[in-house]
């Protein structure tokens, strides 16, 4: 291995501080080498071409691992053999994780020791149901193998090339009332454009990743130690953090207090993606590291698509910049309209979805988003998702993150949600709000009169909760709200029978009769 490893070095780059585990770089092409010879063993030589590359006709190797270092093994150790890693989450039910080993014809399952029982089900299901035929091999991820004796002597072999645009990558995209689809990612997005999704190739990049306990808490100890100098997070994430140091660090001595600062002043790269960020938010943020966030936009069709750059206005709400290297936008009207994307490594198909990879595709071979946005400047803004960003009130279209950003404008409230449902045969805005200070109480009515200056009537909430201190709002593993189960959870209510005591109505039409009406409050239409 001299040739390969001599150019390595030796430092560990990765720490597990809640299981104790480090590696170094030594000791992951190891246990790379290691998993791809357990993998060459466990399926049939029939699958391999002279090379030892996967058959190009069936690449998906499913990986049960959580977010570690097992994980990280078993990814490079698929794709060393010219294959397609599959992660899937470990809270599915082995019939699930059969079903979908059975529709990417998944030659294999690498399962990470920690769900071994979940292994033991998997193989039980296969034998005791014959529809999904030959069973994929299970593989227990080994780590902390000793070296190789004899060592093998590594090179890279420049004539053995793999087509960049084959499969490299399946990612399961939540599905909302059925099985998710699949979206495949070409082989060329581990190698093209690695700056644009640093996260993911942290590793090539030489950077020490740590895995620690994913509280506000933990994330701020982490910072202390002024060591991270990158961090991305979905929104959630950046105002829990918020929370946290305004209700806790915030109120520690002069000298605690600025260790923690200090700490994150140090961060060099804070990228939030993955959802719009409350405008509050990204304040708290601007005066907290002397810098705005860099506001990302992407998705898992196309990854990072836009960002904002250091001549982004930090006031412009909802910016998510200009494009990212190797990435083109257009909008569908020109100025405005829904986000079109093509990049060389974005998804090729979904897969076994002809009709439906066709529908996302224009003529020109652009990726058509289905979210919408317009320019300002030669920055892009985004509106929202058509499907699941606004509420149809009264014929009217209400946006859904303008309406929570002035919320949270209001210094009693600390989170806001706004969801569409339906009371007495009526579509209804309602939200789910947490108060800055919990036991004050928060009325409907102030809020919507002391709302009625910052946006049109028919945008004000017409149905309220509140949310208790021990209570969490649902969301994806991405930390995005899930507004339907928002929706199912906290207004699932009786059309006739008299509203839950915490459930508070406003009619829209009446309640504020001594306030003056001001132009445009019902959009012309009432």
């Amino acid at each position: 291995m001299a040739p390969i490893i001599e150019q390595l070095p030796n430092e560990p780059f990765f720490h597990h501080l809640l299981r104790g585990v480090e590696a170094n770089y030594f000791n992951l092409l190891t246990d790379v080498l290691y998993m791809r010879q357990r993998i060459r063993h466990a399926v049939p030589a029939s699958m391999f071409d002279s090379h030892g590359r996967i058959d190009s006709k069936r690449p998906y190797m499913i990986v049960l691992a959580p977010g570690n270092y097992d994980y990280l093994v078993a990814a490079l150790a698929i794709l060393a053999c010219g294959g397609a890693f599959a992660p899937i989450a470990s809270s599915l039910t082995p019939e699930e994780i059969c079903h979908l080993a059975s529709i990417t014809n998944a030659s294999c399952i690498l399962v990470s020791p920690h769900y071994q029982d979940l292994e033991s089900q998997i193989q039980e299901y296969y034998a005791g149901n014959a529809k999904f035929g030959e069973p994929a091999a299970t593989i227990q991820v080994t780590t902390n193998n000793p070296p190789m004796t004899p060592s093998p002597h590594i090179q890279i072999d420049p004539a053995m090339t793999l087509d960049p645009k084959s499969p490299g990558l399946l990612i399961f995209t939540s599905g909302t009332t059925g099985p998710p689809k699949g979206v495949v990612r070409p082989r060329c997005v581990w190698y093209a454009n690695l700056p644009e999704v640093p996260s993911d190739h942290v590793v090539t990049a030489g950077a020490r990743i740590e895995v620690i306990e994913d509280t506000p808490g933990a994330i701020w100890e982490s910072f202390a130690k002024g060591q991270v100098t990158l961090f991305t997070a979905p929104p959630i994430t950046f105002a829990a953090l918020m929370r946290y140091f305004q209700e806790n660090l915030d109120r520690l001595p002069g000298e605690q207090r600025n260790r923690y600062i200090e700490g994150a002043r140090v961060l060099r790269r804070v990228v939030v993606s993955g959802g719009v960020t409350w405008p509050k938010v990204m304040e708290f943020w601007n005066q907290l590291l002397g810098h705005p966030l860099r506001n990302m936009y992407s998705s898992t069709e196309v990854t990072a698509a836009t960002e904002t750059t250091d001549g982004s206005d930090p006031a412009l709400e909802r910016c998510i910049g200009k494009p990212c290297r190797g990435v083109e936008v257009k909008l569908s009207e020109g100025d405005h309209g829904e986000i079109l994307l093509k990049s060389d490594t974005m998804f090729t198909h979904y897969l076994g979805e002809e009709a439906a990879t066709r529908a996302v595709f224009d003529e020109e071979g652009y990726y058509k988003s289905g979210d919408f946005g317009h320019l300002v400047g030669d920055q892009y803004v985004i509106d929202g998702r058509s499907s699941t960003d606004f509420i149809r009130f009264h014929g009217l279209r209400v946006p859904i993150h303008e309406v929570e950003a002035r919320l949270l404008e209001l210094p009693y409230i600390s989170e806001a949600y706004v969801v569409p449902t339906t009371l007495n045969y009526q579509r209804q805005i309602a939200v789910l709000v947490r108060p800055t200070i919990t036991k004050s109480p928060v009325r409907l009515l102030q809020i919507r009169s002391d709302l009625q200056d910052k946006i049109q009537r028919y945008k004000l909430p017409t149905l309220m909760r509140i949310l208790r201190d021990d209570e969490q709002i649902p969301s994806t593993i991405s930390g995005k709200p899930m507004r339907k189960k928002i929706e199912e959870q906290y207004f699932s209510l009786p059309e006739d029978d008299p509203l839950p005591a915490d459930v508070q109505l406003c009619n829209p039409c009446v309640g504020m009769a001594e306030t003056s009406r001001k132009a445009w409050d019902w959009a012309g239409m009432m």
